[in-house]
């Protein structure tokens, strides 16, 4: 005969089950909101639209020489002020080529011929056919300096604002 509170035990026992497996049904289920959620963010991130400089206001406008100056004389200090910042820069065109990504590069003199400022543009912009000696205004995102055998400081993400001919 079955006493009372074995029976009370057993039911006991059952209800431990029940409560287990409500948990991690429960825990399943977060997991699985979790993954969700973190899969709706990757997607947002991986389709956002790249920044480029054609609707930002310009941190700074100069002359193709007066950046490169900047820096070359203090590139530290020249990266604190124009890091990843929209600057308009006017100048002489060295040259206007397609680089090997299919996206239009121009390439600003400075005093120094051996010295650039180099502005790649936005995919899909393009700048007007212009001779080497002629004054281009451009904008873009200030992405670096390089200074090795050549000093180019560098922009991507540019369009042209005006072109001088």
């Amino acid at each position: 005969m079955v006493t009372s509170a074995h029976a009370t035990k057993k039911l006991s026992h059952a209800g431990n089950k029940t409560d287990i497996l409500n948990n991690m049904k429960k825990i399943l289920l977060l997991v699985i909101v979790g993954l969700l959620i973190a899969a709706g963010i990757g997607y947002f991130l991986w389709n956002k639209p790249h920044r480029t400089a054609e609707d930002e206001k310009p941190f700074a406008t100069v002359n193709a020489n007066q950046l490169y100056t900047e820096f070359s004389a203090d590139e530290p200090a020249a990266w604190t002020k124009y890091k990843d910042k929209v600057i308009q820069i006017n100048g002489e065109v060295q040259s206007i080529s397609t680089d090997a990504s299919g996206n239009t590069q121009v390439v600003l003199n400075t005093e120094d011929p051996m010295n650039t400022v180099s502005v790649t543009l936005m995919a899909g912009a393009t700048a007007p056919a212009q001779d080497a000696g002629t004054m281009i205004e451009v904008k873009g995102i200030c992405n670096g300096f390089l200074n090795d055998i050549m000093g180019e400081v560098q922009l991507n993400q540019g369009v042209v604002v005006t072109n001088t001919k």
